[in-house]
């Protein structure tokens, strides 16, 4: 019996870990945030987000991205999400009806798409700079294809584990997920093949000024673009409470609070206020344990993690929350596939923050149109 127990604990805490860390991880470093912002976004994470996977990802994608890109208007946006979370709890049978399938298909193909485009520059190391998808475009123009080949091949690399692993360790990958053995195995490649004598062009993680990163998060900005990324980020949040089978009033004030207290520190909000019931609290503790000991004692080798497999990892993620078929269904008839394409062109166009308002605004008609029908 206590064998048994032992043998739960470990898989319930590797799985806590792997499944959790990966994504949180890669993506904030690959925002150019430090690593440790990326390990206490973990450890929140870990704590508030009830589970991460393709359902999940979506809203917390799509988060990262919005305010990941615009670190300033990170404070007022949370507040702005926060209120409107809160407020909607009273409504929330009303507006769950206005959530349609064209919004929602929209939404994952614009951010895996935007992810592809934002991030190919550290998958390829071409060294591309921009704030949205129409200056990376014009960045990656200007400057050429120049890849960084050695770390393509670590990208590359990447790739293939992410692809194949699940198809081939189908029992071991419900524990282990592949993103975190990928993460691993390109470490420990770069350290063999890249030592700190002979340190090649490879892209690395990077240290910076932590005051200085945190400094661009103090203070409150409420403008016309503040309200545009608060009221963003409340679509997606709620999405993300309603696709709960039985989400209450608790669940919005919850989510909307968790936000307010963190998202503007971090910059990064937090999808869903609802508590984890996945992993026991034991195991969580001993997964936020285990990140806090790699961090302190292996920083080193941790910042020696290639940025092209980081960069790799978020952008299959972001495709694996792509639903094709639904995706599919939009070209059944000219109004869902319209609301579809324009959710799509709007997201890349102008930036994606637009793109979430637009398929609102066209998930309100296509909803009132499927009614009155």
């Amino acid at each position: 019996m206590m064998k048994q127990q032992l043998s739960t604990f470990i898989k319930d805490t590797v799985c806590c870990l792997t499944n959790y860390f990966p994504f949180v991880f890669c993506i904030t470093v690959c925002l150019k945030a430090d690593i440790l912002i990326a390990i206490s976004y973990f450890l929140i994470s870990v704590i508030f987000i009830p589970e991460i996977n393709s359902k999940k990802m979506l809203p917390l994608l799509l988060s990262f991205i919005i305010l990941g890109f615009n670190p300033e208007y990170a404070l007022g946006a949370s507040l702005v999400c926060g209120v409107l979370l809160v407020i909607s709890s009273f409504y929330k049978d009303k507006l769950k009806q206005f959530v349609s399938s064209p919004f929602i298909s929209g939404l994952m193909f614009s951010g895996a798409l935007t992810t592809t485009i934002l991030f190919t520059t550290d998958y390829f190391g071409i060294g591309a700079t921009g704030g949205n998808v129409a200056e990376m475009i014009k960045s990656y123009i200007s400057l050429g294809f120049h890849p960084n080949w050695r770390g393509v091949l670590y990208g590359t690399i990447v790739l293939v584990i992410m692809i194949t692993f699940p198809r081939k360790f189908k029992i071991f990958s419900q524990y282990v997920s592949p993103s975190f053995i990928a993460l691993v195995f390109t470490l420990i490649l770069n350290l063999f093949l890249n030592p700190p004598d002979m340190i090649s062009a490879v892209n690395e993680l990077t240290v910076f000024d932590y005051s200085e990163y945190l400094s661009s998060r103090i203070g409150i900005i409420f403008d016309l673009k503040t309200l545009f990324l608060g009221l963003s980020l409340f679509i997606i949040y709620f999405y993300s409470v309603i696709s709960e089978k039985d989400p209450k009033q608790k669940d919005f004030i919850s989510c909307g609070i968790i936000n307010v207290l963190f998202s503007g520190l971090y910059g990064i909000p937090i999808p869903c206020g609802i508590q984890n019931k996945l992993h026991k609290p034991l195991s969580k503790l001993t997964a936020i344990i285990f990140v806090c000991i790699l961090y302190f004692v292996f920083s080193d080798y941790i910042l020696r993690i290639p940025l092209h497999s980081c960069a790799v990892i978020v952008i299959v993620t972001a495709w694996n929350t792509v639903n094709w078929s639904e995706i599919k269904k939009q070209f059944n008839g000219i109004l869902p596939f319209s609301c579809f394409i324009i959710t799509v062109l709007i997201s890349l166009l102008a930036d994606l923050y637009f793109g979430v308002i637009t398929a609102f605004v066209l998930s309100l008609c296509y909803s009132k149109t499927a009614i009155k029908k």
